[in-house]
């Protein structure tokens, strides 16, 4: 039996320790005086705040339909990025072509942890 609520309980507390973390790297970068560092920190900020809104609007009593519904939303907004990515190093933007990497990267992250999640609570019979 799958349990909506331990999926949900668990990925939003992963979310808001992320967020919590990114924060304190973002104000400790802004302290040392590497801005450029703190900038690109805060571009994974609000990929996080962009998919923890998601997830929050994904989520129902149906695990599965959150799933799909969740990674749908996570597919199809981080799919122009790829599209970005590529075009970015076709003209040999350096600078695009890293920001895209990151949120690519930050997308995956999260989409690889809520799979992790999502597997745990279907394999230890706790949904």
């Amino acid at each position: 039996m799958k349990d909506a609520n331990w999926l949900k309980e668990a990925y939003l507390l992963f979310l808001d320790e992320r967020q919590a973390n990114l924060k304190a790297l973002i104000e400790n970068l802004h302290e040392e005086e590497r801005i450029d560092e703190a900038i690109l920190e805060k571009i994974k900020l609000n990929i996080v705040e962009i998919f923890s809104k998601i997830f929050n609007i994904s989520i129902s009593n149906n695990c599965e339909a959150s799933k799909e519904k969740y990674l749908s939303y996570l597919d199809k907004i981080s799919s122009p990025w790829q599209i970005n990515k590529l075009k970015a190093i076709e003209f040999d933007r350096e600078q695009e072509i890293i920001i895209e990497s990151i949120k690519i990267q930050e997308a995956d992250e999260l989409k690889s942890k809520f799979l992790e999640y999502y597997s745990q609570s279907t394999e230890q019979g706790v949904m």
